[in-house]
């Protein structure tokens, strides 16, 4: 059940109050005096501080921000630096929240040390960290062998060398992570969800060649090496015309099939019905039979050229070699020709 408003007034109020109370104030002893702040400073902070507290309860968090900087420029207190966090949660920038968070949790612990009041401020900021680390991803990124030049970012931003292995908060998504050296810069890319944490390992040592530890030259890395293979033939350009050209004799063949099979009926037809000279009538059934009969013929030449033609560029696109190459006879098709046989013989 949601606290009446109020009620959460009110608790905010004592809240504002401790934190008012938590602000240091003056020193008694004159040693301290040169790390102590004014009574001025400290008037001034906790000024700027109340009326921040009372933008963040209006939900006013970017007027907020900028009192609880203020009264955390005058006087350096974890809890206008807690409020800091909490102001850039609210309005959405959640990794610089998160980095804020930390922060405020170091500064508390160290001044829990000699004022034990800022141990509550170092719990909370620890338990508000890790409530918003759940709409983030962390990257915890080592860097193996860094050099002075080395240098790291992150999500396009620089990342101290002291947050070096420890994680970092990134939004979900793509996220590019590139270590810079002396001589080259080594980028990872990684898409991470909500709540994932991963670590990323990266050397930023130079690569040596081999050989370069003993003193001898560098092997040259050519890469793999796959089989040999023959080199094609020089009229290896032949074989599409010699398809071509096959084609058009079996096409050749297959009209003279046809023509030559309708001359055939016309002429059947005409010997049976007119039994000798054919009457005048008849004149374009003839002329139909000679013309289908023309047709077979030239056909028949057509094809036969075309086979014949297709066979010998087919045959010469096996064959041939370059300027200086041996023939090699036992690799080169030979065609056959013997009684009632026809055929191609050679090494593939």
């Amino acid at each position: 059940m949601r606290p009446r408003p109020w009620l959460r007034a009110l608790l905010f109020g004592a809240a504002s109050c401790l934190c008012l109370c938590a602000l240091p104030g003056p020193a008694a002893g004159a040693d301290d005096a040169a790390a102590t702040p004014s009574p001025d400073a400290v008037e001034k902070a906790q000024s700027m501080f109340k009326k921040g507290a009372t933008l963040y309860e209006s939900k006013r968090y970017a007027l907020a921000l900028e009192q609880f900087r203020a009264s955390y420029a005058a006087v350096a207190s974890p809890n206008s630096h807690l409020y800091i966090a909490r102001c850039l949660a609210e309005l959405g920038e959640h990794t610089e929240a998160y980095l804020e968070f930390e922060l405020v949790a170091a500064e508390a612990a160290a001044r829990a040390k000699t004022e034990p009041r800022y141990a509550q401020t170092e719990q909370t900021a620890q338990l508000e960290r890790d409530e918003l680390a759940r709409k983030l991803a962390l990257v915890t990124v080592t860097v193996a062998h860094p050099d002075a030049a080395s240098s790291l970012a992150i999500a396009g931003k620089e990342v101290p060398r002291e947050r070096w292995g420890k994680p970092y908060p990134v939004k979900p998504g793509k996220t590019e992570i590139v270590l810079r050296t002396r001589t080259t810069s080594i980028p990872q890319t990684l898409d991470l969800s909500a709540g994932q944490a991963k670590t990323i390992p990266l050397d930023a040592a130079p690569l040596e060649p081999s050989g370069a530890a003993d003193g001898s030259p560098p092997l040259l890395d050519e890469g793999p090496v796959g089989p040999l293979s023959e080199a094609p033939s020089p009229r290896a350009y032949l074989r599409p015309y010699a398809y071509v050209a096959g084609g058009v004799g079996v096409a050749g063949l297959g009209v003279f099939t046809v023509a030559g099979l309708m001359a055939n009926s016309t002429y059947s037809d005409l010997a049976e019905t007119c039994r000798g000279p054919c009457p005048i009538s008849r004149k374009d059934d003839v002329d139909a039979g000679k013309t289908q009969k023309t047709v077979a013929n030239v056909s028949l030449v057509v094809g036969a050229l075309g086979l014949v033609t297709g066979t010998t560029l087919f045959i010469l696109s096996f064959t041939g070699g370059g300027a200086g190459e041996p023939q090699r006879a036992a690799a080169s098709p030979q065609l056959l020709v013997a009684p009632g046989f026809i055929g191609v013989r050679g090494a593939f």
